[in-house]
């Protein structure tokens, strides 16, 4: 039987319509606090990655999954008014973006230590990169690592997921409001000069760490704290 990959998080309720995209390794768990967070202004949805269940195949750029996505919003009573991803989720979450704002709706968008200027470009570092998601997830902070999922699978998916947000270069321009939050203790120069030069409406607030420990118990309630402000400053002009 296929399982769905477009999850409600919480009850549904009326209000702003956040959707929240996995990152490398196709799960949802670390997004706990943050579906909480956004459930409270209105239905709030996780999209797990394809891959992860029996028959299915991880899709291995950032272009397919944003096709396969793009259809499953489709699928909502409303589009999204926010999408909202760590590292390989933010860059999806851009990218859905950018094909929703060409037919005229433009929902905002946080990314959470989302890479823009290929990390591939150096081959050691995206080595580095590839042992460090390794590493995590064997040690039960993964990117993805959801208590239940088949690990075969996952590791299938992480696979993947690291061919395609390794390659991953921004090379479209989009208006859509966008927060932003690189880990401070990541080399991130050149990945914030690609998204400065991709959009005008960006908003950058650092976060104190690295990409590991971004939902850290201690530092969730800055990273949700900037995500209120964000969408309080924005609300005005998305409306």
């Amino acid at each position: 039987m296929e399982q769905p990959m477009l999850l409600p998080m919480g009850r549904p309720r009326p209000g702003e319509c956040s959707v929240l995209i996995h990152p490398a390794g196709g799960g949802l768990g670390v997004y706990a606090g943050v579906g909480l967070k956004l459930g409270r202004r209105g239905p709030t949805f996780g999209v797990r990655g394809h891959g992860l269940t029996a028959g299915e195949t991880p899709d291995r750029t950032v272009a397919a999954m944003t096709d396969r996505y793009l259809d499953l919003l489709a699928a909502l009573p409303k589009p999204p008014d926010l999408l909202f991803g760590w590292s390989l989720g933010g860059v999806v979450a851009w990218e859905l973006a950018a094909r929703l704002s060409t037919a005229g709706h433009r929902p905002r968008v946080v990314m959470i230590d989302s890479p823009a200027a290929g990390i591939d470009r150096d081959p050691a570092a995206a080595a580095r990169w590839r042992k460090r998601v390794r590493a995590s997830l064997t040690t039960g902070g993964g990117l993805g690592g959801d208590g239940g999922l088949d690990g075969d699978a996952v590791a299938r998916t992480v696979e993947a997921h690291l061919d395609a947000i390794t390659a991953y270069r921004v090379t479209g321009r989009h208006d859509c409001p966008t927060l932003l939050l690189p880990c401070a203790d990541e080399d991130n120069a050149a990945h914030l000069a690609a998204w400065g030069s991709a959009t005008p409406r960006l908003t950058v607030r650092p976060l104190p760490g690295g990409h590991f420990t971004a939902f850290d118990r201690e530092r969730l309630p800055l990273l949700l704290g900037h995500l209120d402000d964000f969408l309080t400053a924005t609300e005005a002009s998305h409306a």
